[in-house]
Protein backbone atom coordinates (compact mmCIF):
# COMPACT_ATOMS: atom_id res chain seq x y z
CA UNK A 1 0.00 0.00 0.00
CA UNK A 2 1.37 3.31 -1.38
CA UNK A 3 1.13 6.30 1.50
CA UNK A 4 0.59 9.79 0.05
CA UNK A 5 2.15 12.75 1.42
CA UNK A 6 0.15 15.59 3.71
CA UNK A 7 -0.24 18.65 1.71
CA UNK A 8 1.93 20.20 5.10
CA UNK A 9 4.62 17.97 4.05
CA UNK A 10 4.65 18.96 0.24
CA UNK A 11 4.37 22.69 1.76
CA UNK A 12 7.41 21.68 3.96
CA UNK A 13 9.35 20.21 1.34
CA UNK A 14 8.71 23.65 -0.95
CA UNK A 15 10.16 26.10 1.82
CA UNK A 16 12.83 24.06 2.73
CA UNK A 17 14.03 24.19 -1.39
CA UNK A 18 13.34 28.06 -0.83
CA UNK A 19 15.52 28.33 1.97
CA UNK A 20 18.47 26.59 0.45
CA UNK A 21 18.27 28.21 -2.63
CA UNK A 22 18.44 31.32 -1.18
CA UNK A 23 21.40 30.43 1.20
CA UNK A 24 23.00 29.21 -2.04
CA UNK A 25 22.48 32.32 -3.75
CA UNK A 26 23.53 34.43 -0.72
CA UNK A 27 26.82 32.39 -0.86
CA UNK A 28 27.38 32.87 -4.48
CA UNK A 29 26.80 36.72 -4.22
CA UNK A 30 28.98 36.48 -1.15
CA UNK A 31 32.01 34.96 -2.83
CA UNK A 32 30.88 37.32 -5.90
CA UNK A 33 31.20 40.40 -3.56
CA UNK A 34 34.32 39.26 -2.00
CA UNK A 35 36.40 38.33 -5.71
CA UNK A 36 35.38 41.40 -7.27
CA UNK A 37 35.75 44.09 -4.62
CA UNK A 38 39.86 43.72 -4.47
CA UNK A 39 39.85 44.25 -8.39
CA UNK A 40 37.09 47.17 -8.29
CA UNK A 41 39.34 48.56 -5.39
CA UNK A 42 42.78 48.13 -7.31
CA UNK A 43 41.18 49.73 -10.33
CA UNK A 44 39.86 53.20 -8.55
CA UNK A 45 43.66 53.38 -7.16
CA UNK A 46 45.00 53.01 -10.44
CA UNK A 47 42.34 55.56 -11.57
CA UNK A 48 43.25 58.15 -9.35
CA UNK A 49 46.50 57.70 -9.03
CA UNK A 50 47.61 56.52 -12.45
CA UNK A 51 50.05 53.94 -10.97
CA UNK A 52 49.98 50.47 -11.39
CA UNK A 53 48.25 48.52 -8.02
CA UNK A 54 48.02 45.56 -6.34
CA UNK A 55 46.40 44.29 -3.28
CA UNK A 56 47.17 40.72 -1.10
CA UNK A 57 43.67 41.06 0.72
CA UNK A 58 41.02 43.57 0.72
CA UNK A 59 37.50 43.21 2.73
CA UNK A 60 34.43 45.59 3.14
CA UNK A 61 31.17 45.07 5.22
CA UNK A 62 28.88 47.95 3.84
CA UNK A 63 26.41 46.78 6.60
CA UNK A 64 29.05 47.54 9.10
CA UNK A 65 31.26 49.85 7.60
CA UNK A 66 34.51 47.95 8.38
CA UNK A 67 37.76 47.89 5.71
CA UNK A 68 40.18 45.48 6.22
CA UNK A 69 43.14 45.72 4.22
CA UNK A 70 46.53 44.05 3.69
CA UNK A 71 49.72 43.75 1.91
CA UNK A 72 48.96 46.70 -1.05
CA UNK A 73 51.50 47.90 -3.13
CA UNK A 74 51.79 50.73 -5.11
CA UNK A 75 54.26 50.69 -8.24
CA UNK A 76 55.56 53.89 -10.44
CA UNK A 77 54.59 54.40 -13.95
CA UNK A 78 56.39 54.11 -17.19
CA UNK A 79 59.37 56.19 -17.08
CA UNK A 80 60.89 55.58 -13.84
CA UNK A 81 63.64 52.79 -13.35
CA UNK A 82 62.62 51.88 -9.80
CA UNK A 83 59.55 50.00 -9.55
CA UNK A 84 58.73 50.88 -5.96
CA UNK A 85 56.69 53.71 -4.63
CA UNK A 86 54.41 52.93 -1.51
CA UNK A 87 53.54 49.95 0.29
CA UNK A 88 51.06 49.42 2.82
CA UNK A 89 50.75 46.26 5.20
CA UNK A 90 48.13 47.24 6.83
CA UNK A 91 45.16 49.52 6.92
CA UNK A 92 41.97 48.81 8.76
CA UNK A 93 38.86 51.46 9.75
CA UNK A 94 35.38 51.21 11.12
CA UNK A 95 33.03 53.87 10.93
CA UNK A 96 29.66 54.89 12.74
CA UNK A 97 27.11 53.85 10.59
CA UNK A 98 24.84 57.28 11.06
CA UNK A 99 27.61 59.28 10.53
CA UNK A 100 27.97 58.44 7.09
CA UNK A 101 24.58 59.78 6.15
CA UNK A 102 25.46 63.74 7.36
CA UNK A 103 28.54 65.55 6.75
CA UNK A 104 30.81 64.90 9.45
CA UNK A 105 31.70 60.80 9.09
CA UNK A 106 33.23 59.34 12.15
CA UNK A 107 35.41 56.42 12.47
CA UNK A 108 35.56 54.58 15.47
CA UNK A 109 39.24 52.88 14.61
CA UNK A 110 41.00 53.24 12.01
CA UNK A 111 44.92 51.96 11.42
CA UNK A 112 47.54 52.92 9.13
CA UNK A 113 50.91 50.54 8.91
CA UNK A 114 53.21 51.72 6.52
CA UNK A 115 55.81 49.27 5.53
CA UNK A 116 57.90 51.79 2.93
CA UNK A 117 57.84 54.82 1.44
CA UNK A 118 59.99 55.33 -1.79
CA UNK A 119 60.51 58.73 -3.19
CA UNK A 120 61.76 58.29 -6.56
CA UNK A 121 63.41 60.77 -8.80
CA UNK A 122 64.01 59.80 -12.51
CA UNK A 123 66.48 60.69 -14.82
CA UNK A 124 64.11 63.93 -16.36
CA UNK A 125 63.97 64.92 -12.72
CA UNK A 126 59.75 64.48 -12.09
CA UNK A 127 59.36 62.82 -8.89
CA UNK A 128 56.93 59.82 -8.37
CA UNK A 129 55.22 61.69 -5.58
CA UNK A 130 54.37 64.98 -7.61
CA UNK A 131 53.54 63.02 -10.20
CA UNK A 132 50.99 61.29 -7.78
CA UNK A 133 49.74 64.81 -6.47
CA UNK A 134 49.23 66.43 -9.75
CA UNK A 135 46.73 63.86 -11.07
CA UNK A 136 44.91 63.72 -7.64
CA UNK A 137 44.49 67.81 -8.18
CA UNK A 138 43.07 67.32 -11.89
CA UNK A 139 40.90 65.17 -11.11
CA UNK A 140 39.70 67.16 -8.27
CA UNK A 141 39.62 70.52 -9.48
CA UNK A 142 37.36 70.20 -12.42
CA UNK A 143 36.30 74.18 -13.82
CA UNK A 144 32.71 74.52 -14.10
CA UNK A 145 31.57 76.69 -16.98
CA UNK A 146 31.68 80.16 -16.89
CA UNK A 147 27.27 80.04 -17.16
CA UNK A 148 27.11 77.30 -14.66
CA UNK A 149 25.30 78.24 -10.75
CA UNK A 150 28.44 76.05 -9.31
CA UNK A 151 30.59 78.37 -10.38
CA UNK A 152 28.39 81.70 -9.06
CA UNK A 153 27.89 79.98 -5.86
CA UNK A 154 31.55 79.37 -5.22
CA UNK A 155 32.43 83.15 -6.38
CA UNK A 156 29.69 84.46 -3.66
CA UNK A 157 30.77 81.53 -0.59
CA UNK A 158 33.96 79.54 -0.06
CA UNK A 159 33.52 75.51 -0.06
CA UNK A 160 32.79 74.07 3.31
CA UNK A 161 35.85 72.56 4.76
CA UNK A 162 35.39 68.81 5.33
CA UNK A 163 34.66 68.08 8.94
CA UNK A 164 35.40 64.39 10.39
CA UNK A 165 36.41 62.49 13.35
CA UNK A 166 38.54 59.42 14.13
CA UNK A 167 38.36 58.32 17.49
CA UNK A 168 41.20 56.44 17.70
CA UNK A 169 44.02 56.15 14.92
CA UNK A 170 47.37 53.85 15.06
CA UNK A 171 50.00 55.45 12.25
CA UNK A 172 52.94 53.02 11.88
CA UNK A 173 55.74 54.29 9.63
CA UNK A 174 58.71 51.93 9.01
CA UNK A 175 60.96 53.69 6.81
CA UNK A 176 61.79 56.33 4.19
CA UNK A 177 63.86 55.72 1.00
CA UNK A 178 64.83 58.55 -1.55
CA UNK A 179 66.05 57.01 -4.82
CA UNK A 180 67.44 59.82 -7.52
CA UNK A 181 68.13 58.38 -10.96
CA UNK A 182 69.67 61.07 -12.02
CA UNK A 183 73.38 60.87 -13.07
CA UNK A 184 76.06 61.90 -10.64
CA UNK A 185 73.39 61.58 -7.72
CA UNK A 186 73.12 59.23 -4.96
CA UNK A 187 71.46 56.42 -5.76
CA UNK A 188 69.58 55.83 -2.37
CA UNK A 189 69.51 56.84 1.56
CA UNK A 190 67.47 54.89 3.70
CA UNK A 191 65.52 56.31 6.78
CA UNK A 192 64.51 53.48 9.49
CA UNK A 193 62.18 55.21 11.64
CA UNK A 194 59.85 51.96 12.96
CA UNK A 195 57.11 55.44 13.47
CA UNK A 196 54.35 54.29 16.14
CA UNK A 197 52.19 56.47 17.38
CA UNK A 198 48.46 56.58 18.29
CA UNK A 199 46.13 59.68 18.20
CA UNK A 200 42.81 60.22 20.25
CA UNK A 201 40.06 62.17 18.92
CA UNK A 202 41.59 63.12 15.72
CA UNK A 203 40.16 66.17 13.49
CA UNK A 204 40.81 68.79 10.92
CA UNK A 205 42.41 70.47 13.54
CA UNK A 206 44.85 67.99 15.15
CA UNK A 207 48.37 69.05 15.14
CA UNK A 208 50.24 65.94 14.12
CA UNK A 209 53.47 67.78 14.57
CA UNK A 210 53.95 67.99 18.41
CA UNK A 211 56.57 65.91 19.69
CA UNK A 212 57.54 64.31 16.58
CA UNK A 213 61.51 62.14 16.74
CA UNK A 214 64.28 63.80 14.72
CA UNK A 215 64.11 60.76 12.49
CA UNK A 216 61.04 61.91 11.04
CA UNK A 217 61.68 65.22 10.83
CA UNK A 218 65.07 64.65 8.85
CA UNK A 219 63.32 62.49 6.68
CA UNK A 220 60.22 64.93 5.61
CA UNK A 221 62.88 67.72 5.00
CA UNK A 222 64.98 65.32 2.69
CA UNK A 223 61.48 64.48 0.83
CA UNK A 224 60.61 68.21 1.36
CA UNK A 225 63.38 68.69 -1.04
CA UNK A 226 62.68 66.67 -3.52
CA UNK A 227 59.03 67.57 -4.40
CA UNK A 228 56.84 70.67 -4.90
CA UNK A 229 53.91 72.33 -5.23
CA UNK A 230 51.20 71.37 -2.25
CA UNK A 231 52.82 68.35 -1.16
CA UNK A 232 55.84 70.42 -0.38
CA UNK A 233 53.67 72.34 1.52
CA UNK A 234 51.85 70.00 3.64
CA UNK A 235 55.38 68.22 4.86
CA UNK A 236 56.46 71.41 5.77
CA UNK A 237 53.25 72.00 8.24
CA UNK A 238 53.09 68.89 8.99
CA UNK A 239 56.55 68.17 10.74
CA UNK A 240 57.56 71.14 12.00
CA UNK A 241 58.16 71.81 15.11
CA UNK A 242 55.66 73.58 17.66
CA UNK A 243 57.24 76.23 19.63
CA UNK A 244 57.36 75.34 23.49
CA UNK A 245 55.35 78.50 24.23
CA UNK A 246 52.56 77.88 21.55
CA UNK A 247 51.29 75.44 23.52
CA UNK A 248 52.88 75.70 27.45
CA UNK A 249 52.06 79.46 27.81
CA UNK A 250 49.65 78.91 30.56
CA UNK A 251 52.53 77.45 32.52
CA UNK A 252 54.23 79.90 31.74
CA UNK A 253 52.32 82.88 33.01
CA UNK A 254 51.62 80.74 36.18
CA UNK A 255 54.96 80.85 37.03
CA UNK A 256 55.19 84.70 36.15
CA UNK A 257 52.54 85.53 38.49
CA UNK A 258 54.36 83.42 41.46
CA UNK A 259 57.71 85.77 41.35
CA UNK A 260 57.12 88.52 43.32
CA UNK A 261 57.30 92.00 41.94
CA UNK A 262 60.74 94.00 42.25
Amino acid sequence: MHLKHSRSNQGGGALTQIIVFLLCAGAMLTLGWMVLLPGLFISVIQERTGFPAKIDYFYANPFTSEVRMRGLAIMNPAGFASPDCLEVHQFTAKADLFSLLGGAPVLDMSTIDVTRITVVTNAEGVTNLDLMSRKFVSDSVRKPSAGSKSLAASRTSPPTPFQFLVRKLDIHLNEVVLKDERQGKSAQLVHSLAFKRKYNDVTRETRFNEGLPEGVVAASKDVSERVSGALKRILASTTEQIPHQTYAWREKAKKEAQVPAK
